[in-house]
Protein backbone atom coordinates (compact mmCIF):
# COMPACT_ATOMS: atom_id res chain seq x y z
CA UNK A 1 0.00 0.00 0.00
CA UNK A 2 1.46 3.45 -0.95
CA UNK A 3 -0.29 6.52 0.01
CA UNK A 4 0.31 9.64 -1.82
CA UNK A 5 0.17 13.03 -0.16
CA UNK A 6 -0.78 16.12 -1.77
CA UNK A 7 -2.28 19.48 -1.23
CA UNK A 8 -3.89 22.70 -3.03
CA UNK A 9 -3.66 26.33 -1.84
CA UNK A 10 -5.66 29.18 -2.72
CA UNK A 11 -3.95 32.14 -4.51
CA UNK A 12 -3.97 34.07 -1.53
CA UNK A 13 -1.24 31.20 0.35
CA UNK A 14 1.53 32.87 0.29
CA UNK A 15 4.35 29.86 0.46
CA UNK A 16 4.65 27.28 3.68
CA UNK A 17 4.33 30.30 6.02
CA UNK A 18 2.13 28.09 8.12
CA UNK A 19 5.44 25.54 8.68
CA UNK A 20 3.37 22.77 6.60
CA UNK A 21 0.64 22.82 8.93
CA UNK A 22 -1.47 20.36 6.76
CA UNK A 23 1.52 18.10 6.91
CA UNK A 24 2.07 17.87 10.17
CA UNK A 25 -1.60 17.61 10.78
CA UNK A 26 -1.21 14.32 8.59
CA UNK A 27 2.05 13.05 10.98
CA UNK A 28 0.09 14.16 14.43
CA UNK A 29 -3.36 13.06 13.72
CA UNK A 30 -4.31 11.08 10.61
CA UNK A 31 -1.05 9.32 9.98
CA UNK A 32 -1.21 7.60 13.37
CA UNK A 33 -5.04 6.45 13.70
CA UNK A 34 -4.12 5.02 9.83
CA UNK A 35 -1.08 3.10 11.41
CA UNK A 36 -3.08 1.45 13.83
CA UNK A 37 -6.16 0.32 11.93
CA UNK A 38 -3.71 -1.47 9.56
CA UNK A 39 -2.39 -3.05 12.39
CA UNK A 40 -5.64 -3.78 13.83
CA UNK A 41 -7.16 -5.19 10.61
CA UNK A 42 -3.60 -7.59 9.36
CA UNK A 43 -3.38 -8.88 13.11
CA UNK A 44 -7.39 -9.84 13.43
CA UNK A 45 -7.30 -12.03 10.57
CA UNK A 46 -6.42 -15.45 11.46
CA UNK A 47 -2.89 -16.57 10.12
CA UNK A 48 -1.94 -13.11 10.16
CA UNK A 49 0.99 -11.22 11.42
CA UNK A 50 2.34 -7.97 11.05
CA UNK A 51 4.90 -6.08 12.68
CA UNK A 52 6.64 -3.01 11.09
CA UNK A 53 10.00 -3.20 9.63
CA UNK A 54 12.55 -0.42 8.86
CA UNK A 55 14.72 -0.71 6.28
CA UNK A 56 17.02 2.59 6.21
CA UNK A 57 13.67 4.60 5.27
CA UNK A 58 13.05 7.90 7.71
CA UNK A 59 9.92 6.65 9.43
CA UNK A 60 7.97 10.20 8.75
CA UNK A 61 8.27 9.41 5.41
CA UNK A 62 7.30 5.71 4.98
CA UNK A 63 6.00 2.91 6.75
CA UNK A 64 6.46 -0.64 6.01
CA UNK A 65 4.83 -3.70 7.33
CA UNK A 66 5.93 -6.70 7.10
CA UNK A 67 2.99 -9.61 7.20
CA UNK A 68 3.32 -13.10 7.40
CA UNK A 69 0.73 -15.93 6.90
CA UNK A 70 1.31 -19.04 8.81
CA UNK A 71 -1.08 -22.05 7.86
CA UNK A 72 -1.74 -24.35 10.94
CA UNK A 73 -1.19 -27.91 9.46
CA UNK A 74 -2.02 -31.47 10.87
CA UNK A 75 0.80 -33.11 11.93
CA UNK A 76 0.95 -36.50 10.86
CA UNK A 77 2.13 -39.68 12.54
Amino acid sequence: MHVELSAEFGEEYEGDDDGNAWLERWRTRVQPRLTRAIFEQLRSEPGFSAVPVSRGKNPDEALEIAVHFATSTPRRG
